[in-house]
């Protein structure tokens, strides 16, 4: 088990100040310093969570969750990158998520529970981020676990500005796969079914990244560099009166909420049908910012992440985290818009974001993992 110390948290924060100081992610290299290779768009699979899975605390910090004192078990990791377009420039307000398997193998999916029981209790499962002005987006996590029928692999969805739904995508480690007692895991990059999907050697290569070890870090810290380049085009919807099209709230103090703890109201005009979610600290500018939960009325305790009006008119939100210089960010998506649902299920076995088929590889299939895989609930009915 991993446990939290004074040089773990140093590590992390040492990790943001070299990100904000040095520049790394924001100069020309990488993928820009030749011909730009798009990032390949693989499944989104059956396992991403369903809304009652994901966690009230839906940051970039997938290791500790919500107020739990005790960390996720793991080597812990962090993945940082660039959204990027056609043209290898950054997007800004691209959503980013990830999930992936604990240490053990295991999702937080589960379709009928809160989440998976098997699951660490202490792993978020899911987080995501909004990218700033660079496109820049980090998180920190744990080294996803194996389970049968895949080689060890990260789930990465974008939705940016102008799209309803999300871009997804696998990444992999530059390993060989390796499980607790040191074997070599029965599926490798060589010959996992999704990954060997992937035909053009230069995307291939895009996906499988090496981590290393995180400087001066705590014992075992990788991290790794992971730019998504997407052959689409940002349209950034203007927010309507909104002064540049952009919600930046500041936060009155209102005493303390059902909990004990300080709030803060943000107030701003709401449209029918959009949802609203709340970010800390605008003014850290490049590095974007970190998603918080509210509550919607000063007397409800802070019990959500996302809120969709009902009708136009002045909507009040609530939370307890204060935030640089007393501002928000509070995020915006369009009726019809990715609310961080698994939609994509609904094309069905095999199709973009579908259950695998069965048969060799799928579930129940020869030589493929078994049904409910990892160990959650089992896959859904085709569509």
């Amino acid at each position: 088990m991993h446990i939290i110390t004074s040089k773990t948290l140093e590590s992390r924060r040492r990790f943001l100040r070299t990100l904000a100081a040095s520049g790394a992610f924001y100069s020309v290299s990488g993928l820009l310093a030749e011909a730009l290779t798009l990032t390949p768009r693989q499944t989104q699979g059956p396992f991403y969570p369903l809304a009652k899975n994901i966690p009230l605390d839906k940051d970039n910090d997938l290791v500790l969750l919500d107020d739990h004192l005790t960390p996720a078990k793991g080597i812990v990791t962090y993945v940082s990158g660039r959204i990027l377009d056609s043209k290898g420039e950054p997007i800004r307000d691209a959503l980013v998520e990830l999930w992936h398997t604990d240490a053990g193998g295991q999702y937080i999916f589960a379709a009928d529970a809160p989440r998976n029981p098997k699951a660490d209790p202490n792993f978020a499962g899911f987080g995501q981020f909004l990218t700033g002005s660079d496109g820049t987006y980090q998180f920190r996590t744990v080294k996803a676990g194996l389970y049968r029928g895949r080689t060890r692999h990260y789930h990465f969805g974008v939705t940016i500005p102008g799209q309803k739904s999300r871009f997804t995508t696998q990444l992999y480690w530059n390993e060989i796969a390796r499980d607790e007692a040191g074997n070599v895991w029965g599926t490798t990059n060589e010959n996992d079914g999704v990954l060997r999907g992937v035909r053009d050697p230069a995307e291939r290569a895009a996906i499988i990244r090496d981590f290393t070890p995180v400087p001066d870090g705590a014992a075992g810290e990788q991290q790794t560099i992971f730019d998504i380049a997407l052959g689409l085009t940002p349209i950034e919807p203007p927010y309507p009166g909104a002064e540049d099209g952009v919600l930046v709230v500041a936060g009155a103090p209102t005493g303390n909420g059902p909990g004990g703890k300080p709030r803060f109201k943000l107030t701003f005009p709401a449209q029918a049908g959009y949802s609203y979610e709340v970010y800390a600290d605008p003014t850290l500018g490049k590095l974007g910012w970190a998603a918080l939960p509210f509550a919607i009325s000063a007397a409800e305790k802070v019990d959500r992440n996302i809120h969709t009006a009902t009708a136009e008119g002045g909507l009040e939100l609530f939370v307890e985290k204060p935030s640089v210089k007393g501002f928000y960010h509070v995020a915006f998506r369009v009726p019809g818009a990715n609310l961080g649902t698994p939609g994509e299920m609904r094309d069905g076995p095999g199709g973009p974001g579908g259950r695998p088929p069965r048969g060799p590889g799928g579930p129940g299939g020869p030589g493929g993992p078994p049904p409910g895989f990892g160990g959650d609930a089992p896959p859904p009915p085709p569509q």
